[in-house]
């Protein structure tokens, strides 16, 4: 081998054992971050009004948490999400300064003219170290727009999860078909695995500091951003529960409503 060939070849060694680390991050990222995908035969388009703040404490922003779960549906393919700046206008046309009650949500909706609208509160907000979120949400949604359940029998026969589902309209009423109410406490052995599973992967290598788990506690918009990852994916989780519902339940006339499990 002469030396330019030396050369060359330690070059390539170089290169790949640069390049090597990041094809696997990259992998690893991907797998990391799956799509989830909404349980819905439709596109659906929803809004999120600002939270309540019922939680005693001044430092709780209904809206700024309302951005946050905004910004955690639109990841979920299926599901386009309005801002939270227009939800305000159609609150301000309609002389709403907050979703309090059934009849509020339902007019709100219809002014957005959405398939969806998610309402809720704060119940609790501790932003110290170790932090803590409570909160409660509600899904409206437009008893006309489309969405898709199963046949028990086709479930027998579904070879993966992602078998298609035959379609069939809302049977919502007036009434929010989907609930979650949750407590983050930080200091919960299962909040905290819970964080440390979503912190792990989602820091930034600066270099000089590696980021990690330990940053969604000391920061409280880093908090609400897990509290708001979690409880729109048991709003999800939820949705596909009720739409998967046995057939002699789906011939129930009353609304059921479906509240997410911890």
């Amino acid at each position: 081998m002469t030396s330019k060939q030396a050369m060359l070849a330690a070059t390539v060694l170089v290169v790949v054992a640069v390049l090597l680390p990041g094809c696997s991050d990259y992998r690893g990222a991907s797998q990391r971050h799956k799509i989830t995908h909404a349980p819905y035969n439709q596109r659906q388009v929803w809004a999120v009004a600002p939270l309540r703040n019922e939680s005693g404490s001044r430092y709780a922003d209904g809206y700024a948490v309302a951005d946050k779960l905004t910004h955690q549906l639109t990841m979920i393919h299926g599901i386009d999400v309005l801002p939270v700046n227009r939800v305000l206008g159609a609150m301000q046309a309609l002389n709403l300064g907050a979703i309090t009650s059934k009849d509020q949500a339902l007019a709100l909706r219809d002014a957005l003219g959405v398939d969806g609208l998610v309402v809720g509160s704060l119940t609790a907000w501790d932003p110290y170290d170790p932090p803590k979120i409570g909160i409660a949400i509600e899904l409206y949604v437009d008893p006309i727009s489309p969405t898709r359940t199963f046949d028990s029998r086709e479930l027998t026969w579904a070879a993966t999860e992602d078998r298609a589902l035959p379609q069939r309209p809302y049977q919502s009423g007036d009434q929010p078909v989907s609930t979650v109410a949750a407590y983050y406490d930080a200091a919960d052995p299962d909040t905290r695995a819970e964080l440390e599973r979503y912190g792990k992967h989602r820091g930034k290598d600066d270099g000089k500091v590696k980021h990690h788990a330990r940053l969604y506690l000391i920061s409280m918009d880093l908090y609400t951003e897990f509290v708001s990852q979690r409880v729109c994916s048991r709003l999800l989780a939820a949705e596909s529960a009720r739409l998967t519902r046995t057939p002699d339940d789906t011939q129930s006339q009353t609304p059921r409503l479906t509240q997410a499990t911890p």
